[in-house]
């Protein structure tokens, strides 16, 4: 039986355009896709949501407690992580700088592992131990610890979740909350996808972030005397020159007073600075 040599070239291009198509197609796909909940819609989640949701099955979930899985979402874009979790992969997680929070990496692997927390009074109230991550290798030594820790807390009161974010102990520092509307970020309705439910990601993100999560983070670090924002602190003594010399004396006096740090590299500098 003889084949013809140009269907079969013909067929082989074909195919080869038909998987050339679909990897582009799934290119822009992945381009598409949102690297953080804040930018999520109702259909494009980022990865580690759908990596979540899919633990859970086909178990049924109440909106209160797909409301604390977002809770938690947001945490690991933060910085955070459940205690248990850090335990087991603290050795594959990758370095959070100070001045940041977001590590794709680390947020993707986290997000594969079972979510540990407490439901008590029948999904009434959530609790969960967090751990806030660093780049610095002696924020692992045992004493530093419980300095790192917080828990998270969320509490159902009819419509409303109040979710409080504390100190363990012995820290006398303050801790923090807010309170959620439930049904505002969580549909009551049955969908599926199930991420279709969620709405205003952006919203309930921005929230979470400025009224428990940062505010938290930065009060560590800077208890750790870490710096959590960009600052003048730590630069080489001839750049503070550089900026200095554009500073009239009254400038400088206000600088001096932020802290004892840079009141000191006034001084030097006024040493140094030709009369």
């Amino acid at each position: 039986m003889h084949v013809d040599s140009n269907l079969v070239t013909h067929d082989t291009h074909t195919r080869t355009a038909a998987a050339s198509e679909t990897k582009v197609q799934a290119e822009q796909e992945k381009e598409k896709e949102p690297l953080c909940l804040e930018n999520a819609t109702p259909d494009a989640v980022p990865l580690h949501l759908r990596e979540m949701l899919s633990q859970f099955g086909h178990r049924k979930l109440s909106a209160a407690e797909l409301l604390m899985l977002l809770i938690y979402l947001v945490a690991l874009e933060s910085g955070f992580v459940e205690n248990q979790s850090y335990l087991e992969k603290r050795s594959l997680l990758k370095p959070v700088p100070a001045v940041g929070c977001f590590h794709l990496f680390n947020v993707r692997l986290l997000s594969h592992l079972p979510t540990h927390y407490t439901r008590e009074f029948e999904d009434t109230a959530f609790r969960m131990l967090l751990r806030t991550l660093l780049d610095s290798k002696s924020a692992q030594e045992p004493p530093l610890m419980t300095a790192l820790q917080s828990s998270l807390i969320a509490i159902v009161l009819g419509d409303l979740m109040v979710v409080t974010l504390s100190p363990v102990a012995p820290s006398k520092e303050r801790g923090f909350s807010t309170c959620l509307s439930i049904g505002r970020f969580v549909l009551n309705v049955q969908l599926e996808p199930i991420y279709q439910r969620f709405c205003k990601l952006d919203e309930l993100s921005l929230q979470l972030r400025q009224n428990l999560f940062q505010p938290m983070r930065a009060q560590q670090l800077l208890a750790l005397d870490l710096h959590p924002h960009p600052s003048l602190l730590g630069l080489p003594s001839e750049v503070y020159d550089e900026i200095f010399k554009h500073l009239n004396k009254n400038q400088l006096n206000i600088l001096a007073n932020v802290n004892w740090k840079l009141c000191n590299y006034k001084k030097q500098f006024k040493d140094r600075r030709p009369h």
